[in-house]
């Protein structure tokens, strides 16, 4: 009777865990690194070299120093530019621009030169521009572009068709990823898993454009961090050292926009009776309005933290379709 009593209570302990712990879903980061090696004129490796990193848009930086074979490496930062000094005694100190995207992993290598430290040598090429430290094949929309893009909609996930790994759904805003299913695909805001359903269907979730930093999908040999057939990652902006602000309206009307394939279906399969003579064609007017304004919380110090706020209205909203 023990041994059975024992047996009982280790299966209702094992059945507990199991209808009281969630699903575990692996996402990776939405964060990158900077790396790289400093050398001498000769290519002999540099060690104890002072390397610090600047964020360009808040102008926050940190202090590292190169090991013992010369190399560095900074992990855990946001999307943006960046700038990396490199210093070392008898050398001239050398200065690369980085530009981090997603969780890009950028070299910034730096042969110094001989000379004053208080001379800069600039390197005008911008490190990162071909990435080699990691086999993931990533694309990436900044705010600029995606305010800029020709575009039908704010949906966000509408630049998704961009790539040409994703194809349209059979339903309205569903995706397929190299053929497969949009649920098999993992979403993500600014670093959180945000797919939608217990079965991973595509997110709800729609920050205005505005909001939105940067848009990135991996899609082919990413790495087992991160999980799914494709990741798609939105971060949202983040503050800077000096104020900045936008306002937008955005009008959608029927007058002015061509008919869907589901309008012109509507259409053929329209039947004229006594009540309906004639089709009703499509009318809807959408009028959304918002903004957004971000920057440093003076009166705290010259690395002052930051914020950002954002505001999205929507009004006179009409949509109607055919029978």
């Amino acid at each position: 009777m023990r041994i059975a009593r024992t047996i009982i209570t280790s299966f209702l302990v094992v059945g507990g865990l199991f209808c009281f712990s969630g699903p575990v879903y692996p996402q990776g980061t939405n964060l990158g690194s900077i790396r790289g090696a400093v050398t001498d004129p000769k290519g002999a490796a540099v060690p104890n070299a002072s390397v610090k990193i600047t964020d360009l848009a808040t102008n926050i930086s940190r202090d590292l120093t190169s090991n013992s074979q010369g190399d560095y490496e900074l992990a855990g930062l946001k999307s943006g530019k960046y700038r990396v000094a490199i210093t070392a005694p008898g050398f001239k100190t050398t200065s690369i621009d980085a530009v981090l995207s997603g969780s890009d992993v950028v070299r910034a290598d730096a042969a110094l030169e001989v000379g004053d430290a208080n001379a800069v040598v600039s390197v005008t090429g911008e490190a990162g521009l071909i990435q080699t430290e990691t086999p993931t094949i990533s694309a990436a929309l900044n705010n600029h572009q995606i305010i800029e893009l020709p575009r039908d909609s704010r949906d966000i996930y509408s630049f998704l068709y961009l790539n040409p790994n994703i194809t349209q759904g059979e339903a309205s805003g569903s995706f397929k990823y190299i053929g497969a299913q949009s649920y098999g695909a993992a979403f993500s805001l600014d670093g959180q898993r945000s797919n939608g359903g217990i079965f991973g269907e595509p997110t709800a979730s729609q920050p205005s454009l505005e909001a939105i930093g940067e848009l990135t999908v991996l899609s082919n040999n990413f790495t087992a961090e991160y999980a799914g057939i494709a990741n798609i990652r939105v971060d949202t902006k983040r503050g800077e050292k000096s104020f900045h602000g936008s306002l937008f309206y955005n009008n959608k009307n029927s007058a002015l926009a061509a008919w869907s394939l589901g309008d012109k279906n509507d259409l053929a399969n329209f039947t004229p009776s006594f009540a309906r003579p004639d089709f009703p064609k499509p009318y809807f007017n959408l009028n959304e309005a918002g903004g957004s304004v971000n920057g440093p919380i003076p009166g705290l110090g010259e690395n002052w933290p930051t914020f950002r706020h954002r505001h999205h209205g929507a009004s006179d909203g009409v949509e109607s379709g055919g029978a």
